[in-house]
């Protein structure tokens, strides 16, 4: 697959994390549970489709750009989008913790979005 294909995949995974991730916290910082949410099985989906897709275009960009031999600022990255993709549970637990992921993982998203525009290391 060419390198615009891989790019792209991987935009729209992120795209789709950040919407999961975004929905549920603000979900249980208004006071929801994740009992009561009806959309719980759709988010779930969304999120699942979207480590997939950033995983696959990640690693597919990888490949294309470094082969088998990767840079150090690449397992930091990796490490950035595994929180992501472990997170979404942790959303649903309580308001205080909705509330710190919602400043936490923008930061994290800059953070992994410097990483692989500056490639510092």
């Amino acid at each position: 697959m060419p390198y615009t294909f891989y790019k792209v995949l991987h935009l729209v995974g992120i795209f789709l994390f950040f919407l999961s991730l975004g929905g549920i916290a603000l979900f249980t910082i208004n006071g929801g549970k994740k009992t009561t949410n009806t959309w719980r099985a759709k988010v779930a989906i969304t999120h699942g489709i979207a480590t997939l897709l950033v995983l696959i275009g990640g690693f597919g960009l990888a490949a294309k750009l470094y082969g088998t031999t990767w840079p150090m600022w690449l397992y930091p990255k990796i490490l950035i989008w595994f929180v992501f993709a472990g997170v979404l549970g942790a959303a649903y637990r309580s308001k205080a913790i909705a509330q710190s992921l919602w400043i936490a993982l923008p930061v994290l998203g800059l953070i992994a979005s410097l990483l692989a525009i500056y490639k510092p290391f």
